[in-house]
C-alpha cells in the first residue's frame, strides 16, 4: 500500500516513511525520494553545485578505471568517486538527470541508515520534541546539496560508519570510514578525528572546557586566522591535487569572493547564532552531568559530541568549506538530546529542543530555498508518473 501511495504522492509518502524507518517499505521509500529528488534536478541555477555537475557530466569522456587510479596514485587527482561514477554511467547514457538519481539513490541509502540509527534509539511514542529532532536529522541529509555529488555521498557514509565505530563499537566499520576520503578528500580531517576518539579516552573534562572555549572562539575566527596551521597541514600532504585545492579554499581572494555572496554571509551568522546554543547547551549538560549522563551509552554519545565539537567548531570559519563538517557534530547533538530528553522529558532538555527550529532558522530556510532552486516545486506535490514524464 506505502507504494501505490508513493506513485501518487511521492513527497508525502516519504514524509509518512521517515517516521516508519523501521519497517523495510518504508526504508526503499526514503531512498527513492533521494533518486527522484536527483532525477528531477532542472540544472538551471547557475549558483548551484548541480550546474557544475551538470557540465562536467555533459563535457566528462569515460576514463578506464585503471587510469582513474594511477593518476589518485599520482596525486594528480583529489578522490577517484565522482571519476569513476561518470565513467560508469556514460557506458550506457548521456542524461545528466540519471546521473543525479544514481547519485540520489547512493547517499539516500546511507543516510536513510543514519535516520533509521537515529530511530533505534526512540523507546517511546512520538511527541513534538521528538519529531522536531527528526525533522532535523533528515534535513542533515543536505539533500538541497546533492549536487555537490562528492560531499553529498561521502558525508552519510562517514556518519553511519563514525556512528556504528564509536558509538556501537562495531570495529568492522572502521572500513566505511576509510572509504570516505576515497570520495570526498575533505573527509581525511573528519576520519582522522574519528579514529583519535575511538582509540583515546580524552577526559569529558577536558573535552567539555575545550569545546566551550572552541565555540566561542569561533565567532571570531576567519579564514585568516588558519594560516600558520595551514603551512604546516601543507607540508604534510603528498597529493598535489589536494595541495592546491587546500592552498585554493586558504587564499584571501577566495574568501573576498565567497563572502560577496549574501547566502554565505546569512550562513556565517547562522553558525555564530548556532554556536553560542552549542556553548550553552554543553554547559547545562555539563553541570547537570549527574543527572543526565545516566548510561554508559549516553557517556560514549557525550563524549563523541564533545570532541566533534571541538573539532568542527575549530574549523568552522575556515572558507567557504569549513562548515561542512559542523553536520557531524549536528547529527551527533541531536541522537544525545533524544536520548536525554527521553530519560528526563521535564529537564531543561525539552527547551533547547523547542528552541532548535528558532536558532538554526536561516539554515532551513536556507535548505528550503536551495531545495526549490535545484528542482522547483512540482517534487512536491505531483504524482510520480507527471515528474517521471517532464
Amino acid at each position: 500500500m506505502r507504494f501505490i501511495f508513493y506513485i501518487l504522492a511521492p513527497f508525502a509518502t516519504f514524509l509518512h516513511s521517515c517516521y516508519d524507518l523501521r519497517k523495510r517499505s518504508a526504508q526503499i521509500v526514503f531512498v527513492l525520494f533521494f533518486g527522484l529528488f536527483g532525477y528531477c534536478h532542472t540544472f538551471t541555477d547557475i549558483r548551484a553545485d548541480s550546474f557544475r555537475k551538470y557540465e562536467s557530466f555533459t563535457n566528462y569522456a569515460a576514463e578506464e578505471f585503471d587510469y582513474i587510479f594511477d593518476d589518485f596514485r599520482a596525486g594528480e587527482r583529489k578522490d577517484v568517486f565522482e571519476n569513476l561514477l561518470f565513467s560508469t554511467i556514460k557506458a550506457f547514457t548521456d542524461s545528466p538527470n540519471i546521473m543525479m538519481m544514481i547519485v540520489g539513490l547512493f547517499g539516500g541509502f546511507f543516510y536513510m541508515l543514519v535516520a533509521r540509527r537515529f530511530l533505534e534509539d526512540k523507546h517511546m511514542s512520538y511527541t513534538l520534541p521528538i519529531a522536531i529532532l527528526l525533522a532535523f536529522i533528515v534535513m542533515e541529509s543536505n539533500i538541497s546539496l546533492m549536487g555537490g555529488i562528492r560531499n553529498f555521498s561521502a558525508f552519510p557514509l562517514f556518519m553511519y560508519s563514525c556512528i556504528r565505530l564509536i558509538i556501537d563499537e562495531r570495529r568492522i566499520w572502521l572500513i566505511g570510514l576509510l572509504i570516505t576520503p576515497l570520495i570526498h578528500f575533505g573527509f581525511i580531517v573528519a576520519v582522522v578525528a574519528a579514529i583519535i576518539i575511538w582509540l583515546i579516552k580524552i577526559p569529558n573534562g577536558i573535552l567539555h572546557y575545550a569545546a566551550v572555549v572552541v565555540c566561542v572562539a569561533s565567532l571570531f575566527l576567519d579564514t585568516s586566522s588558519y594560516a600558520g596551521a595551514l603551512d604546516v597541514v601543507m607540508g604534510t600532504i603528498d597529493n598535489e591535487a589536494i595541495e592546491s585545492r587546500v592552498s585554493d579554499y586558504g587564499e584571501e581572494d577566495t574568501d573576498v569572493e565567497f563572502n560577496k555572496s549574501l547566502t554565505t554571509r546569512l550562513v556565517r551568522i547562522n553558525n555564530q547564532v548556532g554556536a553560542i546554543f552549542v556553548a550553552l547547551l554543553l554547559i547545562y549538560i555539563r553541570r547537570n552531568r549527574d543527572t543526565l549522563i545516566s548510561s554508559p551509552y549516553i557517556e560514549r554519545l557525550y563524549r563523541a559530541l564533545l570532541f566533534f565539537v571541538v573539532v568542527s567548531y575549530a574549523l568552522i570559519s575556515f572558507s567557504v568549506v569549513g562548515q561542512r563538517f559542523v553536520y557531524i557534530a549536528m547529527v551527533l547533538m541531536y541522537m544525545l538530546l533524544l536520548n536525554l530528553y527521553q530519560e528526563n522529558r521535564h529537564s531543561a532538555t525539552t527547551t533547547f529542543i523547542y528552541a532548535l527550529p528558532v536558532v538554526f532558522i536561516i539554515h532551513i530556510l536556507w535548505t528550503l530555498y536551495n531545495a526549490y532552486c535545484n528542482v522547483g516545486l512540482d517534487i512536491f506535490y505531483m504524482p510520480l508518473p507527471a515528474l517521471l514524464l517532464q
